[in-house]
């Protein structure tokens, strides 16, 4: 058999933490000018919104709205939740703390899910390898703590990053300890929406 018929496996891409930076930097400044122009457009109705939503859900509405997307790489814009509940009058540390609370749950789900059961389904194998899995746990393998807390807060996906923390066996203590960076991502973009949403748009 010849050396070309032989095919390699393909080198996983190496993470650019430069990149992941700067992509996060764009976030912040695209998040809060949007948070601004659905102020001067829809202040009203999102105000109307919110109030319903915490009047139906209140805290733990947002704490499910952080959970699912963070523990099962749904694609729930999750800050929205948080949104919804500054808008309808709840405290601001309040809020942080559902989103944080439902965040750090989800993920400790995900890690769970990596963790005892990535091995035991084709399926769920499948999934994780089409949202970039593989790629998340040759980083983990590389970067280790490092690509973890990048992942929490920059816009690279928490959850499969989860996933791949459990897959590859990272310590539950360690790996809960370095998600504790969610609590600062939710409260600066929390932030980001106030001083956006309700400053700005006055």
């Amino acid at each position: 058999m010849s050396a070309d018929a032989v095919s390699e496996p393909a080198e996983p891409k190496r993470l650019n933490f430069r990149k992941a930076l700067v992509m996060a930097a764009l976030a912040v400044m695209g998040f809060t000018v949007f948070a601004a122009l659905l102020g001067w457009l829809f202040r009203e109705p999102l105000v109307a919104l919110g109030q319903w939503f915490v009047a139906s859900f209140g805290g733990p509405g947002i704490a499910v709205g952080f959970f699912i997307p963070d523990a099962f790489t749904v694609p729930m814009p999750n800050d929205a939740f948080t949104a919804f509940g500054l808008w309808g009058g709840m405290p601001f540390w309040e809020v942080v703390a559902w989103g944080s609370l439902g965040s750090l749950a989800g993920g400790s789900a995900g890690w769970l899910l990596g963790r005892y059961l990535i091995a035991r389904s084709h399926r769920l194998e499948a999934f994780m390898r089409q949202r970039g899995g593989d790629d998340m746990r040759e980083h983990l393998r590389q970067g280790g703590r490092w690509f973890l807390a990048v992942a929490a807060v920059t816009p690279i996906p928490y959850s499969i990053t989860c996933w791949a923390a459990g897959a590859t066996k990272l310590p539950f203590v360690e790996f809960l300890t370095i998600s504790l960076l969610r609590v600062p991502r939710v409260a600066l973009f929390l932030w980001l929406i106030q001083r956006g949403f309700l400053t700005i748009a006055g």
